[in-house]
């Protein structure tokens, strides 16, 4: 911020502004990591979601039980944040947002496991039913 004499202040009042701003600062950096962190959670919300949505059929159900809850603790925690509640901190929400990036991780961890399991199991079928028919050639 500038703060020029040129303004029509005096200069008590630009020292008292200049003071301010310095007072201010640190409370000001901390709001802003807050809020960055609280948009950080809304968008992980929204991305975790959409994953869920896309391979609702695939998931099991107690871990998607589980990662909806993280969800949607970490979007309240967000909108707190965004708010300006005092009680919520940047590093609250970050500490959410690992725990919620790990569970669904963990969830679509599994998801992917599942299918390329199917998918060895098609190709172990699809390879013993060409034997067969080899062998029945013979």
């Amino acid at each position: 911020m500038t703060i020029a004499s040129s303004s029509g202040l005096s200069d008590k009042e630009i020292e008292r502004m200049i003071s301010d701003s310095e007072k201010y600062a640190e409370a000001d950096k901390s709001r802003k990591q807050l809020i960055e962190e609280a948009n950080k959670a809304d968008s992980v919300c929204a991305d975790t979601e959409k994953a869920m949505n896309e391979f609702k059929d695939q998931l099991d159900t107690a871990e998607k039980e589980k990662v909806e809850k993280l969800v949607g603790e970490l979007r309240e925690l967000a909108a707190k944040g965004q708010s300006g509640d005092a009680s919520i901190t940047s590093e609250q929400i970050k500490a959410a947002i690992d725990a919620t990036q790990t569970a669904s991780l963990g969830l679509f961890q599994k998801v992917y496991e599942k299918k390329h399991a199917e998918q060895k199991a098609k190709e172990t079928s699809s390879e013993s039913t060409e034997e067969k028919k080899e062998e029945k050639k013979d």
